[in-house]
Protein backbone atom coordinates (compact mmCIF):
# COMPACT_ATOMS: atom_id res chain seq x y z
CA UNK A 1 0.00 0.00 0.00
CA UNK A 2 1.24 3.34 -0.62
CA UNK A 3 2.08 5.72 1.52
CA UNK A 4 0.48 9.29 1.72
CA UNK A 5 1.98 12.46 1.50
CA UNK A 6 0.86 15.12 3.47
CA UNK A 7 0.47 18.31 0.94
CA UNK A 8 0.13 22.08 1.80
CA UNK A 9 -1.24 24.90 -0.38
CA UNK A 10 0.78 27.62 -1.21
CA UNK A 11 -0.31 30.80 -3.23
CA UNK A 12 1.40 33.68 -4.78
CA UNK A 13 1.07 36.80 -7.09
CA UNK A 14 3.13 36.68 -10.49
CA UNK A 15 3.08 38.98 -13.22
CA UNK A 16 0.38 37.79 -15.47
CA UNK A 17 2.92 37.42 -18.20
CA UNK A 18 4.74 34.87 -16.28
CA UNK A 19 1.81 33.07 -15.69
CA UNK A 20 0.98 32.69 -19.24
CA UNK A 21 4.67 31.46 -19.85
CA UNK A 22 4.06 29.14 -16.91
CA UNK A 23 1.73 27.67 -18.54
CA UNK A 24 2.43 27.76 -22.33
CA UNK A 25 5.48 26.16 -21.08
CA UNK A 26 3.62 23.22 -19.22
CA UNK A 27 1.30 22.55 -22.45
CA UNK A 28 4.35 22.29 -24.54
CA UNK A 29 5.91 19.96 -22.27
CA UNK A 30 2.19 17.99 -21.70
CA UNK A 31 2.88 18.87 -17.97
CA UNK A 32 0.97 20.65 -15.58
CA UNK A 33 2.01 24.19 -13.98
CA UNK A 34 2.22 22.32 -10.75
CA UNK A 35 4.93 20.04 -12.21
CA UNK A 36 6.65 22.62 -13.66
CA UNK A 37 7.24 24.61 -10.15
CA UNK A 38 8.09 20.89 -8.96
CA UNK A 39 10.54 20.05 -10.91
CA UNK A 40 11.93 23.77 -11.03
CA UNK A 41 12.00 23.10 -6.93
CA UNK A 42 13.99 20.02 -7.42
CA UNK A 43 16.33 21.40 -9.45
CA UNK A 44 16.94 24.38 -7.29
CA UNK A 45 17.53 21.80 -4.26
CA UNK A 46 20.05 19.80 -6.51
CA UNK A 47 21.99 22.98 -7.37
CA UNK A 48 21.99 24.18 -3.62
CA UNK A 49 23.17 20.67 -2.31
CA UNK A 50 26.11 19.90 -5.24
CA UNK A 51 29.47 21.28 -3.81
CA UNK A 52 29.91 24.51 -5.94
CA UNK A 53 31.65 25.96 -2.96
CA UNK A 54 34.99 28.66 -4.39
CA UNK A 55 38.41 27.18 -2.86
CA UNK A 56 40.96 28.64 -0.72
CA UNK A 57 42.81 30.46 -3.56
CA UNK A 58 39.26 31.23 -4.97
CA UNK A 59 38.02 33.05 -1.95
CA UNK A 60 41.45 34.89 -1.53
CA UNK A 61 40.91 36.36 -4.78
CA UNK A 62 37.49 37.45 -3.69
CA UNK A 63 38.51 39.12 -0.86
CA UNK A 64 41.37 40.74 -2.71
CA UNK A 65 39.07 42.06 -5.04
CA UNK A 66 36.49 43.23 -2.46
CA UNK A 67 39.23 45.31 -0.56
CA UNK A 68 41.39 46.37 -3.85
CA UNK A 69 44.11 44.64 -2.99
CA UNK A 70 46.73 42.58 -5.24
CA UNK A 71 44.84 43.79 -8.74
CA UNK A 72 46.28 43.62 -11.57
CA UNK A 73 45.82 46.98 -13.67
CA UNK A 74 45.90 46.67 -17.45
CA UNK A 75 44.76 48.88 -20.03
CA UNK A 76 43.66 45.79 -22.44
CA UNK A 77 41.96 42.28 -21.18
CA UNK A 78 44.22 40.09 -23.50
CA UNK A 79 47.27 41.97 -21.82
CA UNK A 80 45.54 41.45 -18.17
CA UNK A 81 44.89 38.00 -18.37
CA UNK A 82 48.04 36.91 -19.50
CA UNK A 83 50.06 38.78 -16.42
CA UNK A 84 47.45 36.52 -14.39
CA UNK A 85 48.15 32.86 -16.05
CA UNK A 86 46.25 30.03 -16.14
Amino acid sequence: MATKIELSRITIDIPKIDHQRLKAMAALRGKSMREIILEAIESIEECALSSHLPNKKTIKAIKDADSEKNLIKGKEALKASKKLGP
